[in-house]
């Protein structure tokens, strides 16, 4: 199953492309997907049809939900709660789903728990993610790796990625105080975070689609959500220009080329109409976006993942003059301008060499020896 989330700087834009992408690839055979994340709901709106929680078969090869991140984040702690029995965790056992907060980039988290489900089920060759935005998209895959420092420095991490004995001896509240499972709930959830994260990587074969006018095309912000997601590990393999070849100028076009780099996002340049309609017009909106070919090329494949003391992040725009890294509290810090990701690396723990180098042009390449 492959997964293709849509994101932009306007939501209706993104809806619009979003929605001709599912009734296009739909109409060519594929089993489609399409998940609104809210809050705005454009995709029903702009079908003139009433979506709900649970996937609406729309035709044969099409089905639609719209997602309340609060209702798929309770489903989730329901799941979670019985397992608090003892000490300080089973106070929150009586915590109920209704008394989660909202949270940034929890849009997103539903949307993805809703993909995996629709994984796990088989049902669909393709989950297109009418998607938060630019700016929720980044706040959204850099949470976990909050959520760890966090961690690290209350607790040390006793399960899942980072896991580290030495990290637990250092913490602010020692494993010998309290009982690992007094801060279980905090472990899990952080695992969590990690592993919906690492669904979308670019190693997945997932992909991101920025939807965007010919003037926010010129604007920094685009190259600059590029950088971000990339450093990420989230890979953007178009740009949906909204707007007329000619509304493009030359020099923008030469700039997301392949002989500019292989790494940036390919253009897709053409008018893209955001009426209220119905599918049928919606499939031929689709066709025209795409040339009446695949909504997903199927030559492109994921990007080979590297080892396991090794990384590779693809990142468009990416300066080696604003490129710092540092070993810290047994983690990588990259950090690019004003973006800092911490990295886990295999091996750091361990006493490993840390290496590091831009190779080729906008791929930095992080290896452990």
């Amino acid at each position: 199953m492959n997964l293709l989330i849509f994101s932009g700087f306007s939501q209706i834009l993104q809806s619009a492309a979003a929605l001709a992408s599912a009734c296009h690839a739909a109409r060519r055979g594929q089993r489609v997907l399409l998940v609104s994340v809210g809050p705005a709901h454009l995709s029903g709106a702009l079908l003139g049809q009433n979506l709900g929680p649970r996937p609406l078969e729309l035709e044969s090869h099409l089905a639609a939900v719209e997602v309340n991140p609060l209702d798929e984040i309770g489903s989730r702690w329901d799941e979670i709660r019985p397992s608090l029995r003892s000490g300080i965790t089973a106070r929150l056992r009586d915590l109920g789903p209704e008394e989660i907060p909202s949270f940034p980039g929890m849009d997103a988290i539903g949307g993805l728990l809703v993909a995996e489900k629709a994984r796990q089920m088989g049902r669909f060759d393709l989950v297109i993610l009418d998607g938060p935005s630019a700016e929720g998209l980044i706040r959204t895959v850099s949470l976990p790796d909050v959520l760890r420092w966090f961690t690290r420095l209350i607790v040390g991490l006793d399960r899942g990625p980072g896991r580290s004995r030495s990290s637990q001896d250092a913490a602010m509240i020692p494993a010998a105080l309290l009982p690992p499972s007094a801060f279980a709930p905090l472990q899990d959830l952080r695992v969590e975070l990690e592993a919906q994260r690492a669904r979308i990587d670019a190693a997945t074969g997932s992909r991101v689609r920025l939807v965007v006018t010919p003037d926010e095309l010129a604007m920094p912000g685009v190259a600059s959500s590029l950088t971000s997601l990339g450093l990420y590990g989230m890979a953007v393999d178009e740009l949906i220009v909204a707007g007329e070849l000619a509304d493009v100028p030359e020099s923008l076009r030469e700039t997301y080329s392949l002989e500019a780099s292989n790494v940036r996002p390919q253009l897709r340049i053409g008018p893209l109409a955001a009426s209220i309609t119905d599918r049928d017009t919606w499939a031929l909106r689709g066709a025209h976006l795409y040339d009446d070919g695949d909504v997903c090329d199927p030559a492109i494949k994921p990007l080979p993942p590297a080892g396991d003391r090794e990384l590779k992040l693809y990142i468009p725009f990416l300066d080696p003059k604003t490129l710092d890294i540092a070993l810290t509290n047994e983690e990588v810090v990259v950090q690019l301008g004003p973006l800092r990701r911490h990295v886990l690396l295999p091996g750091i723990v361990t006493g490993g060499r840390l290496r590091a180098k831009v190779d080729p042009v906008e791929v930095l390449r992080l290896w452990v020896e």
